[in-house]
């Protein structure tokens, strides 16, 4: 094996299948590499290569710092007073930074890393010397930092242990982001996007060709410590980092969570003797503060000091944008077979190209003696299956969270909470809109790793009407898999009952449940058999709950009345956003608003404080704002008291007078053709296609064909007033494939329905209905999004079937009863 970044010569004698052991200037060191280079010729099955290397001594006499090499000085003492700190070298790195340079050696330095341009530089300073940016020293004549332009390595004098025994290389990644601070009280400030960083360190994993098992593992030290027990490791880290004062002086802190996403301080000496000697080969800090301070406050040199050949840490406060492209650019150097200086160059030329040099030269690399060549990783098929995401959370389409979940983190603490005191059955609360659906989706994903299989999740949202038998087979299918869900699909009710409840027993998993208001309602309908499938639904899961099986629901101000069950809140509806996350909602979902201008951002606080912190308030005017071109900031609520006056009936709850008010301000914006439509739309209650839209807008021709893309302006026009919403996209685009409502804008919407548009829109929704058994027959076996669709929209099919005469009539019979079959309704 050869590794990039050998000198000519060392190139050539591994060329002729010596082993080499390439050497620095040391006594020691050249001994070392007299005798590993005396033998005769060996096979070339472990080559290690340990590059030739400048050591640079930095000491401190009398408050300056002089650099020696080879026992000589390179340049006069330079007052460590004279010398910038990192403070203000970050603010012009290229003037700032020359100090650093001449301090270092200047020309001198540079003339001796030129004679072997190959090998890295090691800084190797006393405790005064360590404290200096080093890594900022900028060329004067190249308007670059000499870290970028050769690998640059501190150097800690510690020899490394050997690893564990083993071939794969364990990936270990923890990302933590606390919910709320030590004290409960909620962390809203900027939240880490760990989500990209962690994709892109994956894709390179993947790529690799090593034997790698990586994971991704809870933000907890808990978990941290069993992750370190086995080995060889490489600890990927990215969360908060802080120097903090104690009573041993200052120390590093990484900012982990508990079970429920609260603050858990991790002291860097902690870190520092988690892990057996000799298991963590390389640690990448990605948080602030991890390479700065004075002595053990300096947690990368720590690592090192006490057994870590590597680790790398940031002086300063780190940006959360240049986390992903470092370490990607290092992982992938060093499986590459890069050197670590090399793999830490090409890191900062990623960071200087991403984000300019005031964050390039902001990662300190720290090595161990003789740990700076390649990192030795045997070939092999990568496992990055773990690091995907933590636990388990099968959500269907209509429970999904929110790319960035505003203002709900502690909601989300107190959730979390509410499970580990002991509560079995717990359901949020809250008027329609107000956000219950995205907190569930989002806990889920975030807490998924608490239960051993993770969360599945069911929703009357998208159901016409309410189906017990339909509800038991996907419960089967999330408990049992798809095949035995088969098996069980023809087997009476209570059959099917009772191997849910079995399954149940055995299965370690919470169960999440929206809309249930639905079950709810309809135990109090007229209808019989509304009220006869909602007593199933609510038989089997009182059951469940009865044999202690977690539960969360969503519903609109109706607990469900389960044992052990616990309303959040415990007092009241769940509550609107604060000001300042709703204004954050507000300008995410409007693509007018600049939060830059200040007008733009007064405008967001405005409509968060007006509407309360409704979500769906907020979010239905940040569309209407964004069709309101002619309308300014300022003017844009200056009729909103009398518009909620104009929306108060009896009875209404004063958080749906909000919604109702910014709802009606939304349909206004809309031409009376525009409203018509919207009005024909409401009477699909499930996820549509554009010919459903077509069908009941009378878009076909004259063979009764649908024209679905004639219905697409307007279904895009709807959708960025928000008073419509992309239920899914076509595979590998972002063109929608389906829409939908969301229940509480539904309803308003068919309010005003008249009946004459109703008798329209029903037969809009049965000619749908047709053309989906046509269209869904044999297709859905290999397009499972079709297969959904068809599945959620089996109201309209039997009303299709139902509009058909003579032989059509049998055709579609056909069809439709092998549809029925395939989803089990035998």
């Amino acid at each position: 094996m050869v590794a990039c970044g050998m000198s000519r010569a060392a190139r050539a004698l591994a060329a002729r299948n010596f082993e080499v052991v390439a050497f620095d200037r040391s006594p020691t060191a050249i001994a070392r590499s007299r005798q590993a280079c005396a033998g005769s010729p060996v096979q070339v099955q472990r080559t290690e290569v340990v590059q030739m290397a400048l050591i640079l001594h930095l000491r401190t006499e009398n408050a300056s710092v002089r650099p020696c090499l080879d026992g000589q000085s390179l340049a006069p003492p330079t007052p460590l007073a004279d010398l910038p700190d990192l403070e203000t070298v970050r603010r012009s790195p290229y003037a700032h930074g020359q100090a650093l340079f001449h301090a270092l050696g200047g020309e001198a330095l540079r003339e001796r890393l030129d004679a072997d341009p190959d090998g890295p530089l090691l800084l190797q300073a006393d405790e005064a010397a360590e404290t200096v940016p080093w890594e900022f020293a900028a060329l004067p004549d190249e308007k670059t930092l000499l870290a970028v332009h050769y690998g640059l390595l501190r150097l800690v004098d510690r020899a490394a242990p050997p690893p564990p025994a083993g071939q794969a290389l364990h990936f270990v990644a923890l990302a933590a982001d606390p919910l709320v601070d030590r004290q409960g009280n909620p962390r809203e400030g900027y939240r880490l996007g760990f989500g990209t960083e962690l994709a892109a360190i994956r894709q390179v994993l993947e790529g690799s060709g090593k034997a790698v098992l990586a994971k991704r593992i809870p933000p907890t030290s808990k978990h941290l410590r069993q992750a370190l027990r086995r080995g060889p490791a490489w600890l990927h880290v990215t969360a908060h980092g802080d120097v903090i004062q104690t009573d041993r002086g200052p120390v590093a802190v990484l900012l982990l969570e508990d079970a429920d996403g609260k603050e858990e301080r991790l002291l860097g000496p902690d870190l520092v003797r988690m892990a057996p000697r000799g298991v963590l080969r390389l640690v990448l800090l990605s948080a602030c503060r991890t390479a700065e301070g004075v002595d053990q406050a300096r947690l990368a040199r720590a690592l090192v000091h006490n057994g870590v050949p590597a680790a790398v840490g940031m002086q300063g406060l780190f940006p959360d944008l240049g986390s992903g492209p470092l370490a990607e650019a290092l992982y992938d150097s060093l499986l590459a077979g890069l050197s670590l200086a090399e793999a830490v160059r090409q890191a900062r030329l990623t960071l200087l190209q991403d984000l300019g040099e005031a964050v390039a030269g902001l990662p300190v690399a720290y090595v161990a003696r003789d740990a700076w060549g390649p990192l030795v990783i045997p070939d092999g098929q990568p496992d990055v299956r773990g690091l995907v995401e933590l636990g388990r959370a099968a959500l269907p389409p209509e429970v999904q969270p929110p790319k960035v979940l505003q203002g709900r983190h502690r909601e989300l603490h107190d959730v979390a909470r509410l499970f580990s005191q002991g509560a079995r059955v717990v359901t949020l609360i809250g008027a329609g809109g107000m956000g219950k659906t995205a907190l569930a989706a989002a806990f889920a994903r975030r807490f998924a790793w608490r239960w051993p299989q993770g969360v599945l999740a069911l929703s009357f949202a998208a159901e016409e009407r309410l189906d017990a038998g339909a509800f038991r087979r996907e419960l089967l299918r999330g408990l049992l898999g798809e095949q035995q869900a088969a098996r069980l699909a023809e087997a009476p009710a209570d059959g099917q009952e009772k191997a849910i409840l079995d399954a149940l027993r055995g299965w370690q998993g919470l169960l999440l449940v929206d809309n249930y208001e639905s079950v709810l309602q309809a135990l109090d309908a007229a209808d019989g058999q509304a009220r006869e499938e909602a007593e199933a639904i609510h038989r089997l899961l009182y059951r469940a709950a009865e044999g202690g099986q977690p539960l969360l629901l969503t519903s609109r101000e109706h607990p469900a009345g389960f044992p052990g069950e616990v309303t959040y809140p415990r007092d009241r509806a769940l509550w609107g956003l604060s000001p300042e996350a709703g204004a954050a909602l507000f300008l995410t979902h409007s693509a007018r608003a600049d939060g830059e201008k200040p007008e733009h951002a007064q405008l967001a606080l405005d409509v968060a404080e007006a509407t309360e912190g409704h979500p769906l308030a907020i979010i239905l005017l940040a569309g209407e704002f964004d069709t309101s071109l002619e309308v300014s900031p300022k003017d844009f609520l200056a009729h909103w008291p009398q518009e909620l006056a104009a929306a108060r009936r009896p009875g209404l709850a004063p958080h749906h007078v909000t919604f109702a008010a910014a709802f009606e301000r939304s349909y206004r914006r809309l031409s009376p053709a525009l409203q018509e439509r919207l009005r024909l739309l409401s009477v699909f209650a499930f996820p549509f296609l554009a010919e459903a839209a077509a069908f009941a807008w009378g878009l076909v021709d004259e063979k009764g064909n649908p024209d679905g893309d004639a219905a697409r302006g307007d279904l895009a026009r709807l959708t960025r007033a928000s008073l419509l919403e992309v239920d899914a996209t076509v595979a590998g685009s972002d063109r929608p494939a389906s829409y939908r409502f969301l229940p509480a804008v539904r309803e308003e919407v068919a309010a005003r329905l008249g009946e004459e548009e109703r008798a329209r829109a029903r037969e809009g929704y049965a000619a749908y209905g047709a053309w989906l058994i046509d269209a869904a027959y044999g297709t859905i076996l290999r397009d499972l999004g079709l297969a959904r669709l068809a599945r959620l929209s089996m109201d309209a099919l039997d009303a299709g079937f139902a509009a058909q005469q003579g032989v059509e009539r049998l055709w579609k019979g056909w069809r439709l009863a092998w549809l029925k079959r395939t989803f089990g309704q035998v």
